[in-house]
């Protein structure tokens, strides 16, 4: 899922994630099968991570978005995108949301 950025500048926001999660995120993004990415607490971590990667690597083009707007998990790549959510909260926010979710699932 994150093979193409490792080695480029951005790929450190995936150690940043890593230390707020405290999960191996690189190992998410690089290694997880479909199997694994099914779970939510997988899938929504890597689809984050990798949203926040990319908008980092146009930033240091200089691109700069002119405004922002997300949907349900996107709601947060948007917050940190227009500054109003530091990064390693929105980590943890998604990590809170993802096992929310799971856990509404698993109650079924």
């Amino acid at each position: 899922m994150g093979r193409a950025w490792v080695g480029h500048e951005s790929w450190e926001l995936v150690d940043e994630a890593a230390e707020a999660s405290g999960r191996d995120v690189a190992a998410l993004l690089l290694d997880a099968d479909a199997d694994e990415l099914r779970h939510t607490r997988n899938s929504q971590l890597g689809i984050f991570v990798l949203s926040m990667v990319v908008l980092d690597a146009a930033e240091r083009t200089g691109a700069a978005p002119a405004f922002v707007a997300g949907h349900s998990l996107g709601e947060y790549s948007a917050l940190c995108a227009s500054g109003a959510l530091a990064f390693d909260d929105a980590v943890r926010l998604v990590c809170e949301r993802c096992a929310a979710m799971q856990a509404a699932t698993d109650a079924r």
